[in-house]
């Protein structure tokens, strides 16, 4: 549901990653359970509750977990177990993630609860809805899960705080969990039959995120086909090849838009070739000379220019594919067993399984390594005075030799398309079986998720030299030349660092560019002047 009156409603069906992350990220937004939603909550824990009181026997209610499965537990020790459960499986290690990640795990949690499959007491619910909206931060430490019976640990780490123990932020101070729930003025949780598992037996981890990741490398990507426009007219690069005609003739929606976006971007440029012209140019050469010829410029460029739409295409492909995976999951009951208040039944299950996060999440990180090569390809064109077509040695005009300089930025970005590539060795096959062989098939759901996020970051740290490269040759070419979205982000660059006629340590600056791509400052500032630029393309 669309947010209203600064208020994101959930239903567990139409949420947006849009909306999610907004969410999210704005700490000034309520979240709140659609009212239409309450009374299928209700009925769901009153099933639970009437089953518990039968002693049927369910997987968490009256068994315990895990490799203890076919241990069957008495009524009167049923609370006890789910503290148990919560605390027993809360075993993270490392860093915490960011306090607005955290914030999405849990509104991806409200969201899969409040459909009304999973069992939990309307209260519960609630108390956890104020733990979001009075800005509770448990600390959820970013190693440790095996993101399958969902994200045990991450979520364990929350459900803890929820009854008042292991540790959570509040107004930026670390405290007990305990604490923090009496200064936030939020009544301590209670759990009965199934709630532990409910809280923490879900792939909410996973989706927050991944859907984090889709959102950042979607930035990543517009990013990119702004630099390697501005990159392509400051090489002197063919526009030809971006001709939608072509594109139609070989049409994936991903090569299809970045060739739009470029043909888009270099439109008014007055540094790119037609290669029609040069065609007739190098027709004069070959018609004047006797023999073979060989001419100042040849008529087609190398790969890393010519075939941006097909290189880069297939990361947009991949990345749209990432985003129906965790859409799908964002909007789903993820847990095991479900309650089925329609059929007056439970069903036992394996939805906590993360593959399909794992798996999206590592198809999208091996594309976004491409995005880095591609990008220290052309940064490699501007350090070769023999394919950059005129321009002097790493871009250094005045003294040269003495100095060097922007020979050692590139140090940098081979070595961080190196690091990608390591980074991208897939963790959905790296299945280890745990839990005395009953987790015997296991996703990895977060490592891939983090893996991925780095490499989305390393990549922005290369696209941030790329654009310091371009911003240098545009000075050498003339910055008036330049189409309307090369001047604005020449002047973007320039506002961080000057054209460089001296040696300087420029890590700084290069850390500043990289601000700049990860805020969409960039990509804001030219969608104004040229229109909104696509990701993938809907073929009508």
């Amino acid at each position: 549901m669309p947010i209203v009156k600064n208020t994101l409603v959930l239903d567990g069906y139409s949420l947006t990653i849009e909306e999610f992350m907004k969410a999210g990220n704005d700490l000034s937004l309520r979240v709140e359970i659609d009212e239409k939603n309450w009374p299928k909550i209700r009925d769901c824990r009153k099933l639970v509750e009437g089953w518990a009181d039968e002693e049927r026997c369910i997987y968490g209610v009256n068994t315990s977990c895990g490799g203890l499965v076919d241990h069957l537990l008495p009524k009167e020790r049923e609370d006890e177990f789910q503290l148990n459960l919560v605390r027993s499986i809360t075993t993270q290690v490392g860093k915490p993630f960011e306090d607005t990640l955290v914030r999405k795990f849990m509104i991806a949690r409200a969201n899969s609860l409040c459909r009304g499959y999973s069992g939990i007491k309307e209260k519960n619910l609630r108390i956890y809805l104020d733990m979001i909206n009075k800005h509770v931060f448990p600390l959820v430490p970013r190693k440790g899960s095996l993101g399958t019976s969902g994200d045990l640990g991450p979520l364990g780490c929350i459900a803890s705080v929820a009854f008042g123990e292991w540790k959570a932020r509040v107004n930026g101070e670390v405290m007990p969990g305990k604490k923090a729930m009496e200064m936030a003025g939020i009544e301590l949780m209670h759990l009965h039959a199934k709630e532990g598992l409910s809280l923490v037996n879900g792939t909410s981890a996973m989706v927050g995120l991944g859907c984090t990741v889709i959102d950042e490398a979607t930035n990543t990507l517009k990013n990119s086909d702004i630099i390697a426009a501005f990159t392509i007219e400051t090489l002197m690069g063919r526009i030809n090849p971006f001709d939608l005609r072509v594109h139609e003739q070989k049409y994936h929606p991903g090569q299809y838009a970045t060739a739009m976006n470029l043909t888009r971007l270099l439109g008014d440029s007055k540094l790119v070739i037609d290669e029609h012209e040069l065609s007739r140019k190098l027709q004069t050469v070959l018609k004047r000379h006797e023999g073979i010829t060989v001419a100042d410029i040849p008529l087609e460029d190398a790969y890393s220019i010519r075939c941006t739409p097909q290189f880069v295409g297939p990361t947009k492909e991949a990345v749209n594919q990432a985003r129906q995976v965790l859409l799908r999951e964002l909007n789903s009951s993820n847990d095991n067993p479900l309650i089925f208040t329609e059929f007056n039944t439970f069903i036992h299950n394996g939805h906590f399984h993360g593959q399909p996060i794992s798996f999206a999440m590592d198809c999208l990180a091996i594309s976004m390594v491409n995005l880095g090569v591609v990008s220290d390809r052309r940064i490699d064109r501007f350090m070769d005075s023999a394919h950059s077509t005129g321009l002097p040695p790493f871009l250094c005009k005045e003294d040269t030799g003495v100095r060097m300089g922007l020979m050692g930025g590139q140090f940098m970005t081979t070595s961080l398309v190196a690091e990608n590539r390591t980074l991208a060795v897939p963790a959905s096959i790296q299945s280890i079986t745990s839990t005395a062989d009953f987790q015997d098939i296991v996703s990895f759901g977060l490592i891939a998720g983090r893996k991925a996020r780095k490499i989305v970051e390393n990549t922005n740290h290369i696209l941030s030299f790329e654009l310091m490269c371009a911003a240098q040759a545009a000075d050498l070419r003339g910055v008036e030349k330049l189409s309307t979205a090369g001047k604005i982000m020449h002047r973007a660059v320039r506002k961080i660092i000057p054209y460089l006629d001296y040696d300087m340590v420029y890590i700084d600056h290069m850390e500043e560019l990289k601000v700049g791509i990860e805020s969409g400052e960039f990509v804001k500032k030219v969608e104004e002047a040229v229109g909104e630029l696509l990701i993938v393309h809907g073929r009508e």
